[in-house]
């Protein structure tokens, strides 16, 4: 019992204790801001200066809106980070989102162009100061008004620079500046060396509640758990499914990202915070989109994801720009064997990596706060990455000594690989393991003379518009210069045809799909078309051309009844059925069944390309039939391989 009793003593104490600190933490920012507001009226000026007063007062109040504008719209920043390598091709999303051009916002977490995840929340002091900055340097123009109380007979006396200490609030800004101002007006005269305002502002609010918000995506990872239901729920996104069907699936990458930008789209926009006031959260239809995030009701919140922003995403396994289902009974003999009697079985498993910018802006009252985020998914999971708030340059420090460390000068050269002319305006960037430095562009004859960091087997790169991307081993310890070639784009004009394979008999494409994919086997250039496309982007090489050709959409296909002969060995009856095998054959029925499209041709094969002074390709893809039994369509498919031998195959053509 006195060991009870002491326990209960102690948390008495402890409770005690707990209830000093919380009136302590209370009176002194009571204390502080009753002192704050008596020092703000107890700045008098004679009646006769108080116009200036009141102009200075009224000018700093406006600066200080300015910048709690950038810094709201920023992410907290007036000054944004500065991103070691410039955005480009190889660094799309950079430290920041660019909303549109000129207009930028700071990620709060992002993950650099090589590979280095960083979290990157302004802290509310590292705001203060901010804004401080802000109105020290920008506080002058209010001078450039004063000539006109000159011409009123005032005299006045500006200081070079000021001092200013800004203070947030939930609901208010406090700020005090110390300027020394002299006024005079005839025989009164004043030295105002203290300017002190407040500023009605939910900025302190604002970044609460987005704190809030972050902390939530660190912990839960709502974001990226939701992008992973999208994949699960939306067909357009081949995710891992098993279906009973003999139908070949095949998707087009770049079409599965461009529908994937628009899912993103429409589903970000619709997530939203729960409002402290709200009482029928249950009854919500759309409680899936509702934050366990309480927030008042006159603040407003919009995530959102443009498919004009970048977005990143590599899958596989891939053929080039082809997502394609693994037919398990028609690719695996074992099971084949015994499958192939019943039915068919179509499995596909796609494992992704995706990166793409959501921008959470906060408002109330007319102030608001944004900042960026970026979204991870790392092999169908979530970002791991929970780091702490730490600021740009230290996280990047390696990186950005690296680059820094630029002391070897280094003469590249670049020029067009069909004409050898220099290639000027072409931006370089230089990899050593996975650090991307910025180096520079070529001038007018092509050629860039600069320093490059020290690195033994790096890899530089060069990248300008209407050009394939191209690079060169580099060892800066031992090369003094270096030339890379980099291949134009060539625009040809587009006809896809579709080549009969019975009579040789070339025909437009009117009811049916067809998809052809260009993969440059010297330079790894890939890219797809369909019939929809009038023009296509080439460059010169060798090819490996893959097309298929579907059935008409939204056309169901009829497919019969069809009868599987199966022949296997046996042992023979008796003594030396061990020895002797003979073979039984039985057949088996297919049901039959209805597809809305299928596969009906297609072909593989190599082609040699030179698109210089030509202006049009066109392009026969190989019809072989419709199908109408489960075996025809596996004919069907399998013919793909071998229809360019076929005698009225016919390959593309130039014009």
């Amino acid at each position: 019992m006195q060991k009870r009793g002491q326990v209960t003593v102690f948390i008495v104490v402890g409770i005690v204790i707990l209830i000093v600190f919380a009136l302590l933490f209370f009176l002194r920012s009571t204390i502080t801001e009753s002192s704050f507001e008596d020092e703000m009226n107890a700045l008098t000026v004679p009646k006769q200066l108080e116009p200036v007063k009141i102009y200075l007062d009224s000018c700093l109040k406006q600066t200080v809106e300015e910048g709690v504008f950038i810094l709201g719209e920023q992410g907290g920043y007036i000054n944004l980070p500065e991103d070691i390598a410039q955005r480009s091709t190889l660094n799309p999303f950079s430290n920041t989102l660019e909303i549109y051009k000129g207009a930028e916002v700071a990620y709060w977490y992002y993950e650099t162009a090589n590979g280095i995840e960083i979290q990157n929340i302004p802290t509310k002091e590292k705001i203060e100061l901010e804004i401080e900055a802000y109105v020290n340097e920008n506080f002058a123009d209010c001078f450039y008004k004063m000539p006109i109380f000159e011409e009123q007979g005032f005299t006045i006396q500006t200081p070079h620079e000021v001092d200013t200490e800004i203070t947030i609030n939930k609901n208010e800004i406090q700020v005090k500046m110390l300027s020394e101002v002299y006024v005079s007006l005839k025989d009164v005269s004043k030295n105002i060396d203290t300017h002190i305002v407040v500023l009605d502002s939910k900025l302190g609010e604002l970044y609460g509640l987005a704190i809030k918000i972050m902390e939530e995506e660190n912990e839960n990872k709502f974001l990226e758990e939701k992008t992973i239901d999208m994949m699960v729920v939306y067909d357009e996104i081949p995710f891992s499914e098993t279906e009973f069907t003999c139908e070949r699936k095949v998707w087009q990458k770049s079409q599965v990202v461009e529908d994937m930008k628009e899912i993103v789209s429409k589903n970000i926009a619709a997530i939203r915070l729960d409002e402290i006031s709200s009482s029928a959260y249950i009854q919500d239809p759309y409680n899936y989109f509702k934050l366990d995030i309480q927030k008042p009701a006159h603040i407003s919140e919009h995530f959102q994801y443009f498919t004009s922003w970048p977005m990143q995403v590599e899958v596989s396994p891939t053929k080039g720009d082809l997502l394609v289902g693994d037919p398990i009974t028609q690719s695996v003999p074992e099971v084949s064997k015994f499958l192939n009697m019943f039915f068919c079985l179509n499995n596909y498993h796609f494992v992704y990596d995706i990166k793409y910018p959501v921008l959470i802006t906060l408002s109330a009252e007319g102030t608001t706060f944004q900042f960026a985020n970026m979204v991870k998914i790392d092999n169908n999971q979530p970002r791991t990455f929970e780091g702490e708030m730490v600021n740009y340059e230290g996280t990047t420090e390696f990186s950005k000594n690296f680059c820094e460390n630029a002391v070897i000068p280094i003469e590249v050269a670049v020029y067009d690989y069909e004409t050898l002319i220099p290639v000027k305006d072409t931006s370089i960037t230089y990899k050593c393991f996975s650090t991307i430095c910025y180096i520079g562009e070529t001038d007018s004859q092509g050629k860039l003379i600069a320093n490059f960091p020290p690195c033994l087997n790096g890899a530089i790169f060069a990248q300008k518009q209407g050009y394939e991307i191209a690079g060169e081993h580099l060892s800066t310890n031992s090369q003094d210069s270096v030339s890379v070639l980099i291949e134009k784009h060539h625009t040809l004009d587009l006809d896809i045809k579709i080549i009969n394979l019975d009579d040789g008999t070339p025909a437009t494409i009117k009811n049916k799909q067809a998809v052809v994919q260009f993969e440059n086997q010297e330079n790894g250039y890939i890219t797809m078309v369909t019939q929809e496309d009038s023009a296509i982007k080439l460059t010169w090489g060798n090819y490996k051309i893959t097309s298929y050709l579907l059935s008409e959409e939204g056309v169901d296909i009829e497919i019969k009844t069809d009868t599987f002969t199966q022949c296997v060995k046996v042992p023979k009856a008796g003594v030396f059925g061990l020895f002797f095998k003979e073979e039984k054959c039985f057949e088996t029925e297919l049901e039959g069944d209805k597809l809305t499209d299928a596969i009906v041709g297609g072909a593989v094969f190599e082609w040699q390309i030179n698109p210089s002074n030509k202006n049009k390709l066109t392009v026969y893809v190989p019809y072989d039939q419709t199908p109408n039994t489960h075996t025809e369509m596996i004919e069907i498919y399998n013919n793909i391989q071998t229809n360019h031998e076929n005698m009225n195959f016919r390959y593309p053509e130039l014009e």
